[in-house]
């Protein structure tokens, strides 16, 4: 078992239409952790089965802004405006008879208006940013951060990804929670930990240790005699490393940054806001706020 800490990254998006299919590629292989199946060339046909097969979820993360004329202009350059005006996944901006919206690709694909990206122009002051940001933490904390349902999500499968396998190194990975300390701790093993743990001597560390280490034997267990992951997880602990992504206007990043780390409704969870304060404050150097 491998005991990491929590952490995150912004992943910025390319430039163009190239830059929309890595974005959705990138994200949409976290679910499976097949990240190493990207090459140069592999974006575009991964789009491609998603738009085929009707799975469209991923193609949130793939932010398209685009810029049409509102006044004396075609009709098809008015229409557009309107559309995207009236549609709740998306943003307008208009100055000086130019709308500046900001959507993403898969209000284009689900409403048939691919062909909007005729008018794709790479992002301006007048558009509004969408950012997209990669978590890795605890299946707890994901589950908070999961309720900011105007976010775009993206979530590695416990369903699909098999722990025993030698991509995760045949073990799985847990984020140790803020109110655990394994400073100047040493490693027993299970047996050892069970005695500490039934005869009440296991102190905070050793009792969080042994219930993940357990959870962990088991799932193994179940794998190997013949459980698929998506019945062996039932298993795995709130503290089994996930990675999440999420992709979401700078708008609602700040009602994520109010409940998560400034804590404008409530005390936010403790693990929750070691990841959200130094990530607004990272969107503040970045002056995305």
């Amino acid at each position: 078992m491998k005991i990491i800490q929590p952490q995150f990254e912004i992943w910025p998006q390319g430039p163009g239409i190239d830059g929309i299919y890595r974005q959705v590629e990138r994200v949409g292989r976290v679910c499976y952790k097949s990240e190493d199946h990207c090459t140069p060339n592999s974006a575009r046909p991964f789009v491609e089965r998603m738009l085929k097969s009707g799975h469209l979820a991923m193609l949130e993360h793939g932010t398209v802004c685009l810029r049409v004329a509102t006044e004396g202009t075609l009709p098809d350059e008015a229409a557009a405006y309107a559309r995207y005006r009236d549609n709740k996944f998306s943003r307008t901006h208009v100055v000086d008879g130019v709308a500046y919206i900001t959507t993403n690709l898969r209000v284009l694909a689900e409403n048939q208006w691919m062909d909007d990206l005729g008018w794709l122009c790479e992002p301006t002051p007048h558009h509004e940013r969408r950012v997209t940001v990669h978590f890795t933490t605890q299946i707890s904390i994901t589950r908070e951060f999961n309720r900011h349902r105007a976010n775009s999500m993206a979530e590695q499968s416990t369903r699909y990804c098999n722990y025993s396998k030698e991509k995760f190194s045949g073990e799985i990975s847990v984020n140790l929670p803020s109110w655990v300390s394994c400073q100047g701790k040493t490693t027993d093993d299970l047996l050892t930990l069970c005695h500490k743990v039934a005869d009440g001597s296991a102190d905070d560390y050793e009792n969080w240790l042994f219930a993940n280490m357990a959870a962990e034997k088991a799932y193994m267990n179940l794998v190997a005699a013949g459980r698929k992951p998506q019945e062996a997880r039932a298993v795995l602990p709130l503290d089994t490393n996930t990675e999440l992504v999420h992709t979401a206007f700078v708008s609602d990043w700040l009602h994520f940054f109010d409940l998560r780390a400034l804590g404008t409704t409530g005390a936010p969870h403790p693990d929750a806001k070691l990841l959200a304060e130094p990530l607004l404050e990272e969107f503040r150097k970045r002056q995305l706020i």
